[in-house]
């Protein structure tokens, strides 16, 4: 494998394993704003930047002969790992697993694949589909 194809894996596994840190504390170091609904943004937000890195993995040449399976194939790869993270969650004190929070994971998914997919599709990557 070349460098450069490991390099650019490095940033979706680095955020991968911040989720996993994270879901694995009773407690989180910094508490987030006493806001409805602030938890989901967090989960929205910290999945949709896992969908965004884990979209380098695959090349430009595979994202332009097929952008809309490497799209959705990076949702499900990240939806799945919100499925596992909501069940890791189970095991950890304090902390329950829920369905809302991996909609919220899902949701983010979406979003940081559309990013990634609208970036590439403005620098002429690859073709509309």
């Amino acid at each position: 494998m070349k460098k450069e194809s490991i390099l650019r894996r490095v940033p979706a596994i680095l955020v991968a394993l911040i989720i996993l840190y994270l879901s694995s504390r009773s407690t989180l170091p910094m508490p987030l704003p006493p806001l409805v609904g602030m938890d989901k943004l967090a989960h929205f937000a910290a999945f949709a930047v896992l969908s965004f890195f884990a979209c380098f993995w695959i090349s430009a040449e595979s994202w332009s002969r097929r952008p809309l399976f490497f799209f959705f194939a990076v949702v499900v790869a990240v939806s799945l790992y919100g499925v596992l993270d909501e069940f890791h969650q189970s095991f950890v004190p304090n902390r329950i697993p829920s369905a809302a929070d991996w909609v919220a994971d899902t949701l983010g998914a979406v979003f940081g694949a559309f990013v990634f997919r609208r970036i590439l599709k403005r620098a002429g990557k690859f073709r509309a589909e």
